[in-house]
């Protein structure tokens, strides 16, 4: 008989379940759950509300056999999966631009369990990156007047502080044991960078610096806020940002939004914007050599004089874009998606088809 312990610790945002049924002697399918949505949490003098984009599910097997199977999360996810002979971990990657994942993944098989030997136990816990975390609203932190760079740097700085103090090393945690003695009685260690009067001062003082700040550069308002450009932006919100000239090249940029945006003469060459939310930005006359824009979403966008040579756009949206005079010599666009392209040639129609492109 397994007996279950668990902590969720933001149970709206996400709440893991485990179940073992029975199969045979000493052999039990062993079954997950997972339900995303988004959450408020209080912080300083107002709240904000936060989802994920995805995460990390692992199981930890203590003497204890298990045959994985092909474990089916759905169709809003890419899975990455590793397996060793007592750890096992599925990395959760939303396959679309959207913000946050709101839904459930139920009864997802991961595999069989045969015990070797009682008593047994085994514990799976659901993780997070900082990329996989979006704020989605704030109330009482700074007033409405904030820019929209401004307002990007301090989200993001936001999720930074949630991420080391409160959602490491787990969101979730859950264990079965087949002996209710060997239930772990102090849950699995915290991370002790809790959240202190000393932090929250701290953050308080980078929220009122970046604020007043008489800068609206980019980088300059993210070294206030004593994050990297080239790497925390990650998972970022840059909604409707002022990023002319801004140079970002080799940069972090998986699944941020920048709808909106200007990016007009922008550097992001050699940049991971893998599953970015691009619609309706302004990347006229922008340098994307070799940046990675699989998956990106860059619908409406103007890409105007833009350099795209050897790009990924694999699987990207570019519906009605604008691709006046674009280069896209040498990039990948295999299942990428084109209609109503304002500049597109004849020249450029076939040779994107003859590449594994989708004109409709």
């Amino acid at each position: 008989m397994y007996r279950l312990a668990a902590q969720n610790l933001y149970p709206e945002c996400i709440f893991l379940n485990l179940e073992a049924i029975p199969k045979g002697q000493h052999q039990f399918d062993l079954y997950a759950s997972l339900d995303f949505n988004e959450q408020w949490k209080s912080l300083l003098n107002g709240q904000i509300k936060f989802g994920l984009k995805g995460g990390k599910l692992s199981l930890k097997l203590d003497d204890t056999a298990m045959a994985i199977s092909d474990a089916n999360f759905g169709e809003a996810f890419t899975v990455t999966s590793q397996f060793t002979p007592n750890h096992s971990s599925w990395t959760l990657t939303l396959k679309t631009s959207q913000w946050v994942f709101k839904g459930s993944l139920s009864q997802v098989k991961l595999g069989t369990i045969t015990v070797s030997e009682l008593p047994s136990h085994l514990t799976a816990l659901f993780e997070v990156y900082p990329s996989d975390i979006s704020i989605t609203d704030a109330e009482g932190l700074w007033k409405h007047d904030i820019s929209p760079n401004k307002h990007g740097v301090l989200e993001r700085k936001l999720a930074l502080f949630l991420w080391e103090r409160r959602f490491t090393p787990y969101m979730s945690w859950v264990q079965l044991a087949s002996d209710e003695k060997q239930i772990e009685k102090e849950i699995a260690q915290r991370n002790e960078n809790a959240i202190t009067p000393e932090s929250l001062a701290e953050l308080q003082e980078i929220i009122r610096l970046v604020y007043e700040a008489k800068t609206n550069d980019l980088r300059e308002l993210a070294q206030i806020a004593g994050l990297h450009p080239l790497q925390d932006f990650a998972g970022g919100n840059l909604l409707a940002g002022e990023l002319s000239g801004v140079q970002l090249g080799g940069a972090n940029l998986y699944h941020i939004n920048l709808r909106g945006a200007v990016l007009t003469d922008a550097d992001f060459g050699e940049a991971d914007l893998n599953h970015a939310k691009l619609t309706g930005v302004d990347l006229s006359g922008a340098y994307l050599g070799n940046a990675n824009l699989s998956y990106s979403n860059l619908h409406k966008s103007s890409l105007a004089l833009a350099n795209l040579i050897g790009a990924d756009l694999r699987g990207a949206n570019l519906k009605e874009a604008n691709l006046s005079q674009a280069n896209l010599s040498g990039a990948k666009v295999e299942a990428a998606l084109f209609a109503e392209n304002l500049g597109m040639t004849e020249e450029m129609k076939e040779s994107l088809l003859a590449r594994g492109a989708i004109i409709s």
